[in-house]
């Protein structure tokens, strides 16, 4: 990694690093351009990306890693679901499962192709530890408890509010989605549940994501009625763990998460101490990996994937935020 001194000097000067952490990722890592330069192949564009942030989050990690506070810290920004629907009257909401900001550009053509123009194109939050059933409690923002998104539509307190609720499972799904009055809220496991096969072990399978990604948007985006405005975003995003796209110097810190990105720690259960690698959040008894290491699950037969969330780190935090107008 070759450091250029007026870049160093201003990731590790005094003040905020998370805005032109942002800009940076948006505006130089995961753009078109990059893609176009990749040859277009996703699992190129990938692990060309993947390399410069693992190796700008390393240099922050050692130097400057008050901005995994401010990562910590936005889980309260008012980007939230209810609270975009509280002030778009009859807007549809997308969560792709496990989306990533890396999938913007190919979300930015899929828009173009889908006759929708951009409004928006930001970041969101994951909810810290960053994995589903935490952002359904922390970050949707209709005050549910900690469960996954196929329990929201047997939640007694969501069927009072008035909002149409689909629930996709895999990629062939289909599902009539009725042009009534009032909000909409789709919710697909895709791709998160792909990246959950043990299969899942080699940047080339990300080609596949990418591809399906069309299919994915035709059965949930193009479905929704075309005079709405539509928000597509994500719950958590995750870290490709290709060779060398790991910080070794976090190595063995997760020891008292047994194996896990995160863990919650019983009342009266002591937690764990202070290590450089781990975030602990005193008051909710939980324990966090910081930055980009890559544990493997403690098991008889550790899944081989190298698509991995429930961490605090850039790739796992932030979410993409893509609000799309009525089709034109």
């Amino acid at each position: 990694m070759i450091l250029d001194p007026a870049a160093l000097n201003a990731w590790t000067s005094p003040g905020p690093r998370l805005p032109r952490l942002k800009k940076w990722l948006m505006d130089e890592v995961w753009t078109a351009a990059r893609l176009q330069q990749s040859k277009g192949t996703p699992s190129e564009y990938l692990k060309s990306g993947e390399k410069l942030v693992n190796e700008q989050e390393s240099l922050l990690m050692a130097a400057a890693d008050s901005y995994l506070d401010e990562l910590a810290a936005a889980k309260t920004d008012r980007k939230s679901i209810a609270g975009f629907l509280g002030t778009n009257k009859d807007a549809c909401v997308v969560i792709l499962d496990g989306c990533s900001i890396r999938e913007i550009p190919k979300m930015m053509e899929l828009s173009q192709i889908s006759h929708r123009p951009v409004v928006e194109c930001g970041v969101g939050f994951s909810a810290l530890p960053s994995a589903t059933e935490y952002f359904v409690s922390d970050r949707l923002g209709f005050g549910l408890p900690v469960l996954g998104p196929s329990q929201i539509l047997s939640n007694r307190e969501w069927k009072e509010r008035g909002i149409r609720y689909y629930f996709f499972q895999s990629p062939n799904e289909s599902q009539h989605i009725i042009d009534e009055s009032g909000p909409i809220l789709i919710w697909h496991r895709f791709p998160d549940l792909r990246f959950m096969d043990s299969t899942a072990s080699s940047a080339e399978f990300y080609d596949g994501i990418w591809d399906t990604m069309d299919l994915v948007w035709q059965r949930t985006v193009q479905a929704l009625p075309a005079s709405r405005s539509v928000l597509v975003t994500s719950d958590h995003g995750y870290v490709f763990f290709g060779p060398g796209f790991s910080d070794p110097n976090l190595s063995r810190d997760d020891r008292p998460l047994k194996g896990k990105r995160f863990l919650e720690f019983a009342e009266g259960e002591p937690l764990p101490e202070e290590e450089s690698g781990l975030y602990i959040d005193w008051r909710r008894r939980l324990a966090v990996i910081k930055g980009r290491y890559h544990n493997r699950p403690q098991a008889p037969h550790p899944s081989q994937s190298l698509y991995r969330h429930g961490g605090l780190s850039l790739m796992e935090v932030l979410t993409p935020w893509l609000l799309l107008g009525p089709m034109e």
